[in-house]
C-alpha cells in the first residue's frame, strides 16, 4: 500500500484540529528567571506522540513564519542554546497530560535584548502508517495520514524591556451581506529591541452614538525583528452601520505584559472610507 504521510504546521493556538492543547502558547523568561512549564493535553481520541525539537525562525509582517537560514541564522539572537527542556519526546493517550519543564542558563556577558527559539512539537506517524509494505493490505492503495505539528515561541529577555509601539493606521472592511465577514485592519509601527504581546481591540463610535467593541484579535505579538507590521482583527458582531464615527484601537498586553497599554489611539472615520465587501 502507498502511504503518503502530510505534515501541518499550526502557529500560536491554544486548541486545534489534531486536539493537542498547548498553555501557554509563549514562553518567556524575563530577568531573574532560570525555569518555566508547557502544559498539554491530549483532547484527542486517539493515542498521538511527539517529538520535541528546535526550529529557528523569522517573523513576517502581517503574521506568520519564515525558516532561518545561513547568515541570517548566524546573526539572529537564538535562544536554543540556552533553553534546555526534558522530556524530548511523549506519548499521550486520551485526556493524559504531560508537562515540559524548560530551564534557562545565560551565558556570561550576554547582550541585552531579546533572544528567541522556536519549540515544535512534532506529531509522529502513528504505528500503523509505518508497517512494511507486506503488511498492508494487497493492492495498489494510498492513504492521507494528516501529521499535525505545532510551533511555540520560547524568548528570553535580557535587559529592561523599552519597546514602543504606535497605530499607523486602521480600516474597517465591512460585508453588509455576511457581516461576520467584516474585519478591521489595523496597521503598527515599533522601536526598541523587545517584543511586546496582547489583544488587540476596535471599538467603534457611530456620530451621536455609544462606543462599541466591534473586532478583536487574541495573543498578537509584535516582534522585534519588524518595525512595521499589520494584523487582521475579527468580528464581533457588534451593531454596526456604515456611517461617520470615530475609530479606537487599543493594543493591550497579556501575561508577562499585563497591565500594560502599548497604544490606545483613536482616528475619524469618514463614512466613504469604510470597504464595502458586497
Amino acid at each position: 500500500m502507498g502511504k503518503i504521510v502530510l505534515v501541518i504546521m499550526t502557529l500560536m493556538s491554544f486548541w486545534v484540529e489534531a486536539n493537542l492543547v498547548i498553555h501557554p502558547i509563549r514562553i518567556q523568561f524575563n530577568p531573574g528567571e532560570r525555569s518555566t512549564e508547557v502544559t498539554l493535553l491530549n483532547d484527542s481520541k486517539t493515542t498521538n506522540t511527539y517529538r520535541l525539537e528546535w526550529r529557528e525562525k523569522l517573523a513576517k509582517q502581517g503574521g506568520g513564519y519564515t525558516d532561518l537560514k545561513g547568515d541570517a541564522l548566524k546573526s539572529f539572537p537564538t535562544a536554543s542554546s540556552m533553553v534546555r527542556f526534558t522530556p524530548r519526546q511523549v506519548t499521550l493517550k486520551p485526556g493524559e497530560r504531560q508537562t515540559i519543564k524548560l530551564s534557562l542558563r545565560k551565558p556570561a556577558r550576554l547582550g541585552e535584548g531579546e533572544y528567541r527559539s522556536h519549540l515544535i512539537f512534532k506529531a509522529l506517524p502513528p504505528p500503523a502508517a509505518l508497517k512494511a509494505p507486506d503488511e498492508q493490505t494487497a493492492g495498489l492503495t494510498m492513504s492521507l495520514n494528516l501529521i499535525t505539528s505545532f510551533v511555540i515561541p520560547v524568548v528570553v529577555q535580557n535587559g529592561n524591556a523599552n519597546s514602543s509601539v504606535s497605530l499607523n493606521s486602521a480600516a474597517i472592511v465591512y460585508d453588509a451581506a455576511i457581516p461576520g465577514k467584516s474585519s478591521v485592519v489595523v496597521h503598527a509601527s515599533r522601536t526598541g529591541k523587545y517584543s511586546t504581546f496582547g489583544d488587540v481591540e476596535a471599538y467603534w463610535t457611530p456620530a451621536g452614538g455609544k462606543e462599541r467593541l466591534i473586532a478583536k484579535t487574541s495573543a498578537f505579538t509584535f516582534w522585534p525583528e519588524l518595525n512595521k507590521t499589520f494584523t487582521t482583527l475579527a468580528w464581533v458582531g457588534a451593531d454596526f452601520a456604515p456611517t461617520n464615527g470615530k475609530l479606537r484601537i487599543l493594543y493591550k498586553g497579556m501575561r508577562d505584559f499585563q497591565g500594560q497599554t502599548f497604544f490606545d489611539s483613536s482616528v475619524q472615520v469618514d463614512r466613504s472610507a469604510i470597504k464595502m465587501n458586497n
